[in-house]
C-alpha cells in the first residue's frame, strides 16, 4: 500500500512539473536542456559503469568489495565532470547555440555528486528497504519540482531546468549516506572486483547502446530542425514516459533482487516472472491505449493548446509504447541472471534497424522521425530481444509471450472502443478534458471486461492479487548496515 502511495504521490509530482512547466517556458527553454541532457544522460551511464547493479545481483558481497566500487564510481564521477566541462564548447558549435556552454558547464557538476551515491543506493535496493529508497525519490523529487517552478516564475527559462537536476542530483546523494549508514573503506588491493566489473561492464556496454538509440533521434532532429522542433519531440516523448516510469521502474526494483534470489528454483522463478509481467502489462497497457487513441486530447489538456504540434508525436510514440512493457520485463531476466553479456547483443543486434529508421525519418521531420521509429521498433527490435532473453531454461520466449497475449488482445479491444468514440466525438466537438475522461473511462471498462471474459481471465486476476505479496516480500541481509 506504502509503494502504491509513494508512486501516485510521485506522479502527481511529475505531472504537475510538466503541466506548469509546459505553461512558463517555451519549447525552446525546452530544446536547449535537451541538446545539453544528450550528452550528460549518455556519459551519466559511465559514472555508475552497471556496477550497481553488479552490488544488487551478487549471492554475497563484502564491505571491502563494496568500498572498491565505491571508488571506481567516484573517480569516474570526476572524470566525467572533467570531459564535460572540455565537451561545452564543442557541443555548442554543434548546436549552433551560444548559451549551450554555461548550461553544460554547470551539469558536469552534477556528476561530482551523484558518483558519490551509486553504491549507497545499491545497498538500499539489495536490502530491499524500498520504503526508504520511496521516501527519499519523493522528498527529492518535491524539492526539484519546486526549484524549476519558481525558478520558471521568475523567468530563468532553461535555467530553471538545470538548477532543478542539481537539486534532485545533490538530494538524492545526501539522502543515501543519511538513511544507508554504509561507509567505504580504504581501497582494497586484495579485492577481487573482476566479476563483478564484468557483469557491470555488460551492463554498461548494453546502456550505451540502448542510450544512444532513444537519444539519437533527439541529437539528430536538434541539428536538422533546431531547439523547438527538438522541444516538441522531447516533451511528447516526456509525457508517454512519465506514466510509464511509474509503474515499470518499482516493479524493476522488486523484481530483479527478488528473482536473483530464486535462480536455485526454477519454478518459482517463472511463477514470480509471470505474475511481475502481468502486472506491468495491467498497469501500463490502459496508459497506451489511451495515448494513441486520445493523443490530442492528451497533449492539449496537459500541456496546453502551444502544445498541439506534438500530438502526432504523441500519438506514434504511444503505438511504440505496445511492445515496450514486455521488452521492458526482459532486462528483469537477463539482470537477475548474469546475463548481461547477452542483454548487450541482443541490443547491439535490435539497434541496426532504429538506427537506419530514425536516420531516415530525420529527413523529413520530428513526426516521421516517431513513425519510423515505433515502427521499426514493433516489428523488429523486440521480437529480437525477446528470442535472446528466452535462450535460458528457467524462462523460454513461449513463455514471456504466453502471459502477454491475452492482455495485449485486451489493449487491442480497447483501443477499438477509444476510435469509436473519437469517430463519434467528431460531431459531437467534445472538449479535450471530457474526452480525456471518457476515453480513459471506456478503455478500462473495455480492458477489464475483455480480461475477465477472455478465456482464463479468473487466474489473471488471481495473479494480479498476489502482486502486492511479491512487493512486500523481503531478503534476508546477512547484516544490518552492511552488504
Amino acid at each position: 500500500m506504502l509503494t502504491l502511495l509513494a508512486q501516485v504521490i510521485k506522479f502527481v509530482l511529475q505531472l504537475a512539473n510538466m503541466v506548469v512547466l509546459a505553461r512558463l517556458l517555451s519549447p525552446h527553454d525546452f530544446g536547449l536542456v535537451g541538446m545539453v541532457t544528450s550528452l550528460v544522460g549518455f556519459l551519466t551511464i559511465f559514472k555508475d559503469l552497471g556496477l550497481s547493479a553488479a552490488t544488487i545481483q551478487r549471492p554475497q558481497i563484502s564491505h571491502a568489495q563494496v568500498s572498491n566500487l565505491f571508488w571506481i564510481n567516484a573517480g569516474f564521477g570526476l572524470l566525467l565532470c572533467l570531459i564535460t566541462l572540455g565537451l561545452a564548447q564543442p557541443l555548442s558549435h554543434f548546436y549552433k547555440e551560444a548559451s549551450i556552454a554555461p548550461i553544460t558547464r554547470v551539469l558536469a557538476l552534477g556528476f561530482l555528486v551523484s558518483g558519490l551515491g551509486v553504491q549507497h543506493q545499491a545497498l538500499l535496493r539489495r536490502q530491499m528497504r524500498f520504503a526508504t529508497v520511496i521516501r527519499l525519490d519523493l522528498i527529492a523529487l518535491g524539492a526539484s519540482t519546486l526549484t524549476a517552478i519558481v525558478g520558471a516564475w521568475a523567468g530563468q527559462g532553461p535555467w530553471a531546468l538545470v538548477y532543478a537536476q542539481l537539486v534532485l542530483i545533490t538530494l538524492t546523494t545526501a539522502g543515501g549516506w543519511i538513511s544507508c549508514g554504509w561507509r567505504p573503506m580504504r581501497w582494497s588491493a586484495q579485492q577481487d572486483n573482476r566479476s563483478m566489473l564484468g557483469l557491470g561492464g555488460w551492463l554498461a556496454s548494453f546502456r550505451v547502446v540502448s542510450y544512444w538509440i532513444q537519444n539519437l533521434d533527439n541529437m539528430l532532429i536538434g541539428r536538422r530542425w533546431g531547439s523547438e522542433a527538438l522541444g516538441f519531440y522531447m516533451r511528447a516523448y516526456q509525457l508517454l514516459v512519465m506514466p510509464l516510469s511509474q509503474i515499470n521502474l518499482p516493479l524493476g526494483e522488486v523484481a530483479v533482487p527478488m528473482l536473483s534470489r530464486l535462480q536455485d528454483n526454477p519454478i518459482d522463478y517463472r511463477l514470480a516472472y509471470g505474475r511481475v509481467l502481468q502486472a506491468v502489462l495491467w498497469l501500463t497497457l490502459p496508459v497506451i491505449v489511451v495515448t494513441v487513441g486520445a493523443a490530442d486530447w492528451v497533449i492539449e489538456v496537459a500541456l496546453g493548446r502551444q502544445w498541439i504540434s506534438a500530438a502526432e508525436i504523441f500519438m506514434w510514440l504511444g503505438v511504440m509504447a505496445f511492445a515496450e512493457p514486455i521488452r521492458y520485463t526482459t532486462g528483469y531476466l537477463f539482470i537477475s541472471q548474469g546475463r548481461t553479456r547477452e542483454m548487450f547483443y541482443a541490443e547491439l543486434v535490435s539497434s541496426f534497424f532504429l538506427i537506419a529508421a530514425i536516420v531516415a525519418g530525420v529527413q523529413q521531420g520530428p513526426k516521421q522521425v516517431a513513425m519510423y521509429f515505433a515502427l521499426s521498433s514493433l516489428f523488429l527490435r523486440t521480437p529480437i530481444v525477446l528470442c535472446w532473453a528466452g535462450r535460458s531454461e528457467l524462462v523460454r520466449t513461449s513463455q514471456i509471450l504466453g502471459p502477454s497475449l491475452m492482455p495485449m488482445l485486451s489493449s487491442l479491444l480497447a483501443l477499438g472502443a477509444v476510435l469509436l468514440l473519437r469517430r463519434w466525438s467528431g460531431a459531437a466537438l467534445l472538449h479535450p478534458f471530457l474526452g480525456c475522461v471518457l476515453a480513459t473511462l471506456l478503455c478500462l471498462v473495455v480492458f477489464v471486461s475483455a480480461m475477465r471474459l477472455l478465456p482464463g481471465g479468473r487466474q489473471r486476476f488471481a495473479d494480479l492479487r498476489a502482486i502486492p505479496q511479491l512487493m512486500r516480500r523481503k531478503a534476508k541481509s546477512t547484516t544490518p548496515n552492511a552488504p
